[in-house]
């Protein structure tokens, strides 16, 4: 009988303590005064939001269990891609991105209990996008159509490619069919990384090996993009696609302009092969975020010092800070403050090589604020994107301040305002509108976009959680 008295007693001061705590929240959001319960409070209701929209069911070719919303959608009209359009898509960048933002916020904090029963759901179809322990974009999928004029293979093989959106040209279609890349395979890694932390397997994990085997140097290519924006050639950097790039016995960036303004012809290496995986332009890229995701896969998995990589990696990412190319240091991430986050983390997962280049962006975020605490990425980028940037600049300075790094208060505490004052509200549930988390890269960067409500708001709830935690 007394532990039954016990019992409701607790449940009657969770109940009294949530509705206090609701009562606090009410109060701060009309003041815009925030007081600790209030921010834990928005916190916890922006789980309740990714649990309710974390997909239940799978209906193949549309929506998959364990996934979350996201939308691939055209800012504008391009050749062969169309006008304006927006579709749902499932893709592993936004599973696993939400997938590893809450794995992060539990082992912080592990009364978080309702983020267990997410990170399962999703841990299988986060898997679905992998091929020995390497990850694509996009999940294998029946072809829309015919990929090649006369017979077809029988079987007709698996390509990869949108979900929803429709791409009509046999040549667009190819192009999708993406090879995996380095960004998505470290993500999925470290995403099985803290599954086996969490829930006490021992699956298996790529090694630094990998990427170590698609480094920037000795080749006989190179992008334009990195030869007009990025500078250091043969960096030793990590190249963002895993698979083999079209070769030229001499090399010059007129030979690169010949091919890609022949791109719908058979003989230029921008041409795709049908059923085969595509490398954008046949060419290998190098992208600063990219770069930086590695180095935090590594410096998690305790693989770092061994990864040759690491040393050209730290240079690119430190020579694209020092000559401020926030907007152009990433091929795939046109949010100018996607970089410092990606370096942020990365200097917190483990990577002291990064500090001076901690210190120089710090400098960019302490500058660029504006006075009601945000940040905005430039007009072309969905029109400034200010939600984005400022979730994106919240977790900067957090990471930095976790690292070491000396980080004013009151910036991070006037950003936290501003980005309470954006929440949405449904009853017991709060999120953030999607801006954009990636893109099409190169010609399409600030065309074809990718957006998640749910992205968005699983990147500010855990800013929220640092915030409580580190001040």
């Amino acid at each position: 009988m007394s532990l039954r008295l016990s019992q409701l007693y607790i449940r009657c001061w969770q109940l009294l303590h949530l509705c206090m705590g609701i009562i606090c929240w009410g109060a701060s959001t009309t003041t815009n005064a925030q007081t600790p319960d209030s921010i834990a409070l928005e916190v916890k209701f922006a789980l309740n939001y990714l649990e309710k929209s974390q997909c239940a069911l799978t209906i193949e070719g549309k929506e998959y269990a364990g996934e979350w919303p996201a939308y691939m959608q055209m800012h504008t009209r391009f050749v062969l891609l169309g006008t304006r359009h927006k579709y749902r898509d499932s893709n592993s960048f936004t599973t696993i991105g939400i997938h590893n933002l809450l794995a992060e916020m539990y082992l912080s904090d592990t009364a978080l209990q309702e983020i267990r029963p997410m990170l399962l759901k999703a841990y299988p179809e986060i898997c679905s996008y992998a091929t020995d322990l390497e990850f694509n974009f996009w999940k294998k999928m029946s072809p829309n159509r015919d990929l090649q004029r006369g017979a077809e293979p029988q079987p007709v093989p698996l390509v990869r490619r949108p979900t929803q959106y429709k791409l009509n040209s046999r040549y667009i279609n190819n192009a999708a069919n993406v090879e995996n890349d380095a960004d998505d395979t470290a993500s999925g890694n470290l995403a099985i990384w803290y599954h086996n932390r969490i829930f006490g397997t021992n699956d298996s994990l790529v090694s630094h090996r990998l990427f170590d085997a698609f480094l920037d140097e000795n080749r006989k290519n190179r992008h334009w993009y990195n030869y007009l924006f990025n500078g250091l050639p043969n960096s030793s950097a990590y190249m963002t696609w895993l698979g083999k790039e079209a070769e030229f016995k001499r090399w010059n960036i007129l030979k690169t302009i010949g091919h890609n303004q022949t791109f719908f012809l058979k003989s230029s290496i921008c041409y795709p092969t049908p059923y085969q995986p595509y490398i954008p332009y046949g060419t290998n890229d190098l992208d600063a975020v990219v770069n930086a995701n590695v180095l935090t896969y590594l410096a998690k998995k305790g693989e770092l010092p061994q990864s040759r990589g690491r040393v050209g990696a730290k240079n690119f990412i430190e020579h694209q800070a020092k000559m401020q190319r926030w907007r152009r240091a990433a091929t795939y991430y046109p949010n100018r403050y996607h970089f410092h986050y990606a370096v942020a983390k990365a200097l917190a997962a483990g990577d002291s090589s990064l500090r001076p280049t901690a210190k120089i962006m710090l400098s960019h975020l302490v500058a660029s604020q504006r006075d009601n605490g945000s940040f905005r990425s430039r007009r072309k980028v969905n029109h400034r994107d200010v939600v984005q940037s400022s979730a994106y600049a919240l977790l900067a300075m957090l990471y930095f301040k976790e690292a070491g790094v000396d980080v004013p208060k009151e910036k991070i505490g006037l950003l936290v305002q501003f980005l309470s004052r954006q929440k949405q509200q449904e009853k017991d549930q709060i999120y953030w509108k999607g801006g954009v988390f990636f893109s099409g890269g190169t010609v399409v960067r600030n065309v074809l976009y990718f957006t998640s409500d749910a992205y968005t708001t699983a990147l500010i709830a855990l800013g929220l959680q640092k915030f409580l935690q580190l001040y």
